[in-house]
């Protein structure tokens, strides 16, 4: 699912499924489907239903949320196998970037480790507490 910017949407404004599928580009199917899914309409017995800015960025935050995948701190997320792994045993490395980040200054650093499933290579960026 791609990533949808809210910050399009006026929260007091109501929208129609084409001023969605224009914004958006996407198909009237879709946004069809979002209101089986559970998006909000003022008036869902008309041929073009309305739904209101802030019922539609609350959908879309939502489903975009549930995407996302929450990392523990010795936790990579592996590209090929589309999921949070732990780094084979004796592959993990911390390099230093020599850049800092924050307020704090705090040190960036990149974590590498091979993943136990697939082999692939891991990135993960950490500040110096990690």
């Amino acid at each position: 699912m791609p990533n949808y910017n809210t910050r399009l949407i006026t929260a007091r404004n109501g929208y129609r499924i084409k001023d969605i599928v224009e914004l958006y580009v996407i198909n009237k199917r879709t946004c069809r489907r979002w209101i089986d899914e559970g998006l909000k309409v003022v008036e869902g017995n008309t041929t073009s239903p309305i739904i209101m800015g802030k019922d539609l960025i609350d959908f879309l935050k939502n489903k975009m949320a549930k995407k996302k995948t929450k990392l523990k701190c010795n936790e990579f997320y592996c590209l090929k196998c589309r999921k949070a792994v732990v780094a084979k045993a004796g592959s993990e490395e911390i390099i230093k970037t020599g850049k800092t980040i924050g307020k704090d200054n705090k040190n960036l650093l990149i974590k590498t480790g091979v993943c136990e499933n697939c082999g692939t290579r891991l990135n993960r960026y950490a500040n110096e507490i990690i």
